[in-house]
């Protein structure tokens, strides 16, 4: 493995196609002067500078965070934000690593948590614990720590167990390692393991700011409960989710050597890279502007909203006209089409198995009437939109309300921000259909 993280595969491609960039400038530079066509080209390089600053600094940013925070038991992994990340280098650069650390406490125990840990879903062996992460997630916000720490560090534990069918992160056997991550670099899990796993023989009255699995678990650290230590453990986790997602793309182990491009296919992956680099800026500028203006919505139903109605009556690319679709597709018995609006199914299941499982669900429950009681606009990618529905089953009846929770995402998986065209809300939890099971057992 790569003694640096900025040594990682990835880095230096770039790093290499920079460089290819570079030399066909000077080729481009030459034939200028014979060339009118090849003055114009000569723009498309100009952006290369920019990126050149901008690896730069992203690729050395992990190992100074590392350097600087990993025996704080703080690591760089691939979900970080990284303007913080640097923001906190800076500080620490200048002496107040403190004050890094209590931003990275405050940032890892608030709301921004909220969609760090929907990342968690995507991974199975964390999926089947989500009910264990929601219930540490209300905790933290409101600052009961006691209870975080050691739902997390359990959550660690038997999560790697099942990713790696091992005996869990903390058992030294465990390979925590993944090719080209930067989570799983020898300098970030791996040692954050060895500071979390110290022995822990004596009951210390002391406050802890790390938080030691075998101390905690085993009783003998009595004072852990604060923001730095719960912090680390969502942290750590998060960071764990990233190797996973390493180890579920293949990356385990160094892949076999890749083909050595040709001069034209190095001419055409650079033109890429200029195209996706602009395309990225472009949709980043948007997207930040959009969460600066964000503010939650106060729509007032059967006044600045219908009740009722059909998918046409509401705005295109708000919660409210999907979860009217999801009405329409669940009225006309479309369970491919409500299968295909659940946020986030786990690995194993194909959109045939999770419509099965709604068909079995909602098949012998007529819908017969919906009315939008609220909805509420919790982040600018979250909603939540309340429904009240009257169901006829088994020549009954029901009423009941039901909440879909709803994130904002394009056809790519990507996070959108409310404002935005072209994405489309889907179901983050889909626990309501628990309630309409239940009307069996009623």
């Amino acid at each position: 493995m790569n003694d640096r993280i900025k040594d990682n595969p990835t880095f230096k491609k770039f790093e290499e196609n920079i460089k290819g960039a570079k030399m066909l400038k000077d080729i481009v530079s030459i034939l200028s002067p014979l060339n009118k066509n090849s003055k114009d080209k000569l723009n498309i390089f100009e952006v290369f500078e920019k990126i050149e600053i901008r690896l730069k600094a992203i690729s050395q940013s992990p190992d100074e965070f590392n350097g600087l925070f990993s025996d704080l038991g703080w690591i760089a992994h691939e979900s970080i934000n990284y303007e913080l990340m640097q923001h906190c280098i800076d500080l620490a650069k200048k002496g107040n690593i403190k004050s890094a650390e209590e931003q990275l406490a405050e940032y890892y125990t608030s709301e921004n948590l909220k969609l760090l840990i929907l990342q968690l879903k995507t991974t199975k062996e964390f999926q089947k614990r989500y009910d264990l992460i929601t219930l540490a997630y209300k905790d933290t916000i409101e600052k009961r720590f006691h209870s975080v720490v050691p739902i997390i560090l359990m959550i660690i534990d038997g999560g790697v167990n099942d990713i790696d069918k091992n005996k869990g992160f903390f058992t030294d056997s465990t390979d925590l390692t993944a090719w080209d991550s930067i989570a799983a670099h020898n300098t970030g899990l791996t040692k954050l393991r060895e500071i979390l796993n110290r022995t822990r023989k004596e009951t210390n009255e002391e406050e802890i700011f790390l938080p030691y699995r075998n101390g905690i678990l085993h009783g003998r650290d009595i004072s852990y409960s604060n923001k730095y230590v719960a912090g680390k453990c969502w942290a750590a986790l998060i960071a764990i989710n990233d190797w996973a997602k390493a180890i579920q793309d293949g990356n385990k182990n160094k892949p076999k050597e890749e083909k050595t491009l040709t001069f034209r296919e190095s001419i055409d992956e650079i033109k890429k890279i200029i195209s996706d680099y602009e395309d990225h800026k472009k949709k980043s500028a948007e997207t930040n502007n959009c969460i600066s203006i964000w503010k939650p919505r106060n729509l007032k139903i059967g006044v600045d909203l219908a009740k009722f109605g059909e998918v046409e009556d509401y705005e295109n690319f708000t919660p409210e006209k999907d979860a009217v679709k999801f009405i329409t597709n669940w009225k006309k018995k479309n369970y491919g089409g409500i299968a295909k609006q659940v946020y986030c199914f786990i690995e194993e299941t194909t959109l045939s198995k999770e419509a099965g499982r709604i068909r079995k669900i909602f098949e012998n429950k007529t819908l017969k009437a919906y009315e939008i009681k609220r909805i509420i606009d919790i982040a600018p990618a979250i909603s939540e939109v309340y429904l009240n529905v009257i169901i006829e089953y088994a020549q009954k009846d029901y009423e009941l309300e039901i909440k879909l929770r709803m994130i904002y995402q394009n056809e790519k998986g990507d996070t959108l921000v409310i404002g935005q065209k072209n994405g489309e809300w889907k179901f983050i939890d889909s626990f309501f259909f628990h309630k309409i099971e239940y009307l069996e057992e009623s």
